[in-house]
């Protein structure tokens, strides 16, 4: 979840082993690696800026003021819960990679 929305949904392998959503991708680079043998081994991905006021949502997808992939479009609409490397994950981001025929990328 990101301001509340769902971004990203899925089995536990689905999210942890592929997820797709930039906003998921950053929030597990951030969490810790209990396993001793595979720490720094993960690429921490910084976010850039503030998280945005409830008050005043930005236009489009809530998450593209801190977004490393957005584009202008991103700004325009807010993208919808799509399937996203099969049917049981779902993702809200017009960047996501989708199997072929279900929505753009």
């Amino acid at each position: 979840m990101y301001l509340g929305k769902v971004v990203e949904t899925g089995s536990e392998q689905e999210v942890y082993g592929s997820a797709a959503h930039p906003y998921t991708q950053a929030l597990l680079s951030a969490a810790p690696v209990p396993d001793p043998a595979l720490r720094g081994t993960r690429r921490e991905i910084p976010l850039e800026g503030e998280p945005p006021s409830p008050v005043d949502w930005p236009r489009g997808c809530s998450f593209h003021p801190r977004c490393w992939k957005a584009e202008d479009g991103c700004s325009v609409s807010a993208p919808a819960l799509e399937p996203v490397h099969g049917p049981g994950h779902l993702v809200a981001c017009h960047l996501a990679e989708r199997p072929a025929g279900t929505g753009t990328a």
